[in-house]
């Protein structure tokens, strides 16, 4: 009896460890990739290019944790989840970095119309990249730009990963490039059913640039960031995008601050935070 129950004991530990091994290999339905493809990613060496296996398919990424937590924002999460009663919605990605929210919008939409901007050379040729794992992969135009108020050359601060930005150096990098900037309200003069604004900062200034276009959007995201050594205008922003028609929810998109109430300073934005704009349905 005492052999009985040892063998029985062991049977089950060798099911468990086995299950485990297996579990480790299959793709999470939501996020497309392993447990062991997430942890090999988080550990990879920072600001070096690879490509991840990513629903089948490779996908290029140039920092692997910052890969993962687009992954899990994006598909997990589903930040960016709208309704259109259209089959083709139109769609405009500010800050489209390596394509993730491409992916995610055409997974939502596959017939949807994509016009996506990225500014960062070396960025946009990965996202050039992964256009052919993009799943339904037409109607996508992709620039090699940075949305602005007019159509110039400006500097911009390369992070290399998630946070290249026209307005400060998150990175600490000092790795400042020329980049070609358009005035993105040359884009918002048709119906665009989604509108997303992640530009590190910029959207400060641009979003007053754009205020009487705004009527022409159904949905707006917009990342907001705090600059640090300038006046706050989140206040001022809020009351903007009532006056455009919008509700809004907003969520905290990265903890910037802990204390603030014990002088602490933060490194990067005073405020990071995710605006979900949209308008009441009729």
């Amino acid at each position: 009896m005492i052999m009985k129950n040892k063998i029985k004991t062991l049977l089950a530990a060798y099911k468990v460890e086995r299950y485990n091994q297996i579990a480790q290999h299959l793709v999470n339905p939501k996020t497309g990739i392993t447990p062991a493809e997430r942890l090999r990613l988080l550990n990879y060496p920072p600001f070096t290019e690879g490509v991840a296996d990513f629903f089948g398919k490779p996908f290029h990424f140039t920092h692997g944790p910052s890969f993962i937590h687009s992954i899990d924002e994006l598909f997990n999460d589903e930040i960016y989840r709208f309704i259109s009663d259209k089959k083709n919605p139109y769609i405009i990605d500010c800050g489209a970095n390596i394509g993730l929210s491409i992916a995610y919008f055409k997974t939502l939409y596959p017939e949807a119309e994509i016009l996506a901007f990225e500014p960062d050379e070396n960025i946009f040729n990965t996202l050039k990249k992964n256009l052919a794992s993009i799943p339904n992969h037409v109607n996508i135009n992709i620039e090699k730009k940075a949305v602005w108020k007019e159509d110039t050359t400006l500097e911009f601060f390369s992070e290399g990963a998630l946070a290249g930005s026209l307005v400060t150096d998150f990175g600490k990098k000092n790795n400042i490039i020329k980049i070609q900037a358009v005035d993105i309200k040359k884009y918002l003069n048709r119906e665009i059913d989604f509108l997303k604004i992640d530009i590190e900062g910029a959207e400060n200034a641009l979003i007053f640039d754009i205020k009487d276009k705004l009527a022409n959007v159904k949905n707006l995201f917009l990342e907001y960031h705090g600059l640090i050594g300038e006046e706050q205008n989140l206040g001022e922003i809020l009351n903007l995008l009532k006056n455009a028609g919008f509700q809004y929810y907003i969520r905290l998109a990265a903890e910037t601050i802990r204390f603030p109430f014990c002088n602490e300073k933060p490194r990067s934005f005073n405020q990071q935070l995710n605006i979900l704009c949209y308008r009441d349905q009729i």
